[in-house]
């Protein structure tokens, strides 16, 4: 896959932008926005940076997103960004409007995009992509927590991150589940290891919140977390990551994460390996996903006609 699109140039969609493309692995990058001058000076970055590396990776950038055209992978992180306070379903009204704007507007320009969601709340926003666009599309999912999980782990344990495994399923954010049957530390089960699992799992739950209360918002974690997935997609790395695909629910597309293969095709996933406790975490957060998003879906109904 050699070009790639950006649509939302926020800070942390910049972030991303500059975490996937400064190893120059895509051939032409596309950057939309559409605050005006925004891309054109993001642009102007982007090429100073590769400019210093000597990448030689095309830049376009644009306000019209008709110049968006020829992706093989989308990213899309426009919309409002969550707010000191504010849970990321406080953000699903005003941001399922763009995305379903968005669903009428990029797939016929972009035939075969596998289109990767940022926007919050990430895995509802990939659902309603998907429901509108009927286009491949992933939520980055609980990628995020898992890193978030294993650095914490980490912390406590005084060991380098790299000797901690494991993964966070469920939805990013109310309903992340930490995996714990997946999660070990220098090859040996977590449950060898004086850690308290509770601690951990209000970490990831509650750790982004406490960063946007004090610096008002999370980018370099997300964006160079996220970064790694595209990655993965680009490359074809085939890498275990743990991103929300599409799965039908009761007739309804959905955006669960679970540990699944990570390449220019997606899976297979490692959910029939879970124990049955973290299955049953994983229903438990499917069941709660599906309904609050079913009660979205239907609120964004009645604003939609009557408008």
């Amino acid at each position: 896959m050699t070009k790639i699109a950006f649509v939302g140039l926020g800070k942390i969609g910049q972030t991303i932008t500059y975490s996937s493309v400064i190893d120059g692995i895509f051939e032409e990058v596309m950057l939309y926005d559409i605050i005006p001058e925004l891309p054109e000076k993001f642009e102007h970055e982007l090429r100073h940076a590769f400019a210093t590396k000597s990448i030689k990776t095309e830049i376009i950038s644009s306000n019209n997103i008709d110049d968006i055209a020829g992706a093989d992978i989308v990213v899309i992180t426009a919309g409002k960004p969550r707010k000191p306070g504010m849970s990321r379903r406080d953000l699903f009204k005003d941001n399922a409007k763009i995305m379903i704007d968005l669903a009428s507007k990029l797939p016929s320009k972009n035939p075969g995009a596998i289109y990767v969601m940022v926007t919050n709340p990430v895995d509802m926003m990939a659902s309603v992509f998907a429901k509108y666009s009927k286009e491949m599309t992933i939520s980055t999912g609980d990628q995020v927590e898992t890193m978030r999980m294993r650095s914490f782990i980490a912390k406590k344990l005084h060991v380098p991150v790299n000797e901690v495994n494991g993964y966070v399923g469920g939805e990013h954010g109310e309903d992340a589940v930490v995996l714990w049957s997946t999660v070990s530390v220098k090859g040996k089960p977590i449950d060898q290891f004086n850690i308290d699992k509770e601690e951990v799992s209000n970490y990831v739950k509650q750790i982004a919140g406490e960063i946007i209360r004090v610096m008002g918002g999370t980018t370099w974690g997300p964006g160079t977390i996220i970064g790694d997935v595209i990655r993965a997609i680009a490359l074809n790395e085939n890498k275990l990551m743990s991103i929300a695909t599409p799965r039908v629910f009761e007739g309804e597309i959905i955006h669960i994460s679970v540990p699944v293969i990570v390449g220019r095709t997606i899976g297979p996933s490692i959910e029939s390996l879970l124990d049955e406790k973290d299955k049953w975490h994983l229903t438990t957060a499917t069941k709660d996903f599906y309904d609050v998003y079913k009660e979205m879906l239907s609120s964004l109904g009645e604003v939609t006609l009557s408008k």
